[in-house]
């Protein structure tokens, strides 16, 4: 628990250490918002906000209309840098490995009333909380799908709790909890390739399940086997990409997991603020694992070919290639050894093509639904589903349903059932912008 805790507190003093806060002189606003709109509201028995923004236009319209969003609706921060020589390194190596981001930045510089040539703080992200949910995630290629698509199905757990509550304190008064606000993004950039992405937390970058206009998918999983103490923690000295900004690089720049792979390895990368992987799919069938070595911090590829579900959770599949390799189960439901077994054995036993349906029936054997506090609580804390979710990169969309509540089971191990809400799909379409 300590290394969550540790994290936890580097969250704390990121969240109050150097803030921008607005200029007199209101900025113009974007031209770049779509569409910015409520789609699920919180109420009674409904547990999560859910905003569907979309943005079209240049990227430095794309990222101040993000800005905008960020700091009316989310009241979010920017982190200042330790010193002023971080900002300009940032700067150019921005210009020379992902320039889409660098007009990104310029645009988020200018709802915050700042020149991004003169300041010292970081435009690259729009945290308003950060953290990445544990999660569970099959993929299933074309070669054993019922309807001839590249899909992945995936849940994404956190507490039901607020910042204040996983310290062990009081929750401040209207203060949200940590993931009760999520995020569907829809950007077409004049620059680089649309893409449909959820996420919460930073709105630049943590759409943690993305499909891109050329039907590449990627899904990022905490990784609870890599080790706190091997990740980059200080983010007023950050520098290159963290892993959601490489997450995004690929969205915006890649077409194939093969590009993917060198735009990677192409790149600095740091595992910030907490170790995580991802996968990369794309419509050929064809996946691969990014993750970390916590050895010697170097990057590891896992290749996935077109042969069948890949299954993924919350451990190293470096470390742990096959089940044989894996610790002696335990007894806790969540463990993600124990999660993987299950899915794993979905999969093993399933007979003839996996329909979406049938998806999300595996996801459903991995619902957190645990009062637990192995994710940084200084007590147990409810833990659950927070959304479950089908991606299809054939069709570029996502068909996702939030969690509302719990409801008394019959359960013989007495964890409750999950009531989600009606599904709801976002598809990319075909605009000006969606396939360059």
């Amino acid at each position: 628990m300590k290394k969550y805790l540790v994290y936890m507190a580097v969250i704390a003093v990121v969240s109050v250490a150097g803030v921008v806060g607005y200029q007199l002189s209101r900025p113009r606003p974007s031209s770049g918002v779509v569409k910015n709109e409520i789609v699920l509201r919180q109420e009674k028995d409904k547990y999560i906000q859910v905003r569907h923004i979309v943005l079209e236009g240049s990227n430095e319209e794309i990222g101040m209309a993000l800005g905008e969003i960020a700091r009316r609706d989310y009241n979010a921060k920017l982190i200042r840098y330790a010193l002023p020589v971080y900002a300009k390194a940032r700067i150019e190596y921005m210009a020379r490995n992902y320039p889409i981001m660098l007009e990104r930045m310029k645009g988020v510089a200018k709802a915050f009333g700042i020149d991004l040539s003169q300041t010292d703080y970081d435009t690259s992200s729009l945290y308003y909380l950060d953290l990445l949910p544990r999660c569970s995630a099959i993929f299933f290629p074309a070669s054993v799908s019922g309807n001839g698509n590249n899909f992945y199905t995936c849940n994404r757990d956190y507490y039901l709790a607020s910042m204040s509550e996983v310290f062990g304190r009081k929750p401040k008064f209207k203060e949200p909890d940590m993931l009760s606000r999520m995020i569907v993004l829809e950007i077409y950039p004049d620059e680089g390739y649309s893409s449909i992405g959820v996420g919460a937390l930073d709105l630049m970058n943590m759409q943690i399940d993305i499909v891109n206009c050329q039907g590449l998918g990627i899904v990022a999983l905490q990784d609870d086997t890599f080790g706190m103490e091997h990740t980059f923690k200080d983010l007023t000295r950050a520098s290159g990409l963290h892993l959601y900004q490489a997450m995004r690089l690929i969205a915006d720049t890649c077409a194939t997991v093969d590009e993917a792979k060198v735009a990677l390895l192409s790149n600095k990368i740091s595992l910030s603020l907490i170790p995580a992987h991802f996968m990369v799919m794309d419509t050929s069938g064809n996946s691969f694992i990014y993750e970390k070595s916590r050895e010697d911090f170097a990057d590891r590829l896992v290749d996935n070919k077109n042969d069948g579900p890949v299954v993924i959770t919350n451990h190293s599949v470096y470390e742990y290639p096959t089940v044989e390799k894996f610790p002696e189960p335990v007894k806790d439901d969540y463990d993600t050894f124990n999660r993987y077994r299950r899915l794993d054995e979905f999969v093993k036993k399933h007979k003839g093509l996996f329909s979406t349906s049938d998806g999300e029936e595996a996801m459903s054997l991995a619902y957190g639904r645990v009062e637990e506090a192995s994710e940084g609580g200084y007590h147990d804390l409810p833990l659950r589903t927070l959304y479950t979710a089908v991606v299809d990169l054939d069709e570029r969309s996502v068909k996702v349903r939030f969690y509302q509540r719990d409801i008394k089971s019959d359960r013989p191990d007495g964890l409750p059932d999950l009531v989600f809400s009606e599904p709801m799909t976002f598809k990319l379409e075909k605009r000006l912008h969606s396939d360059r």
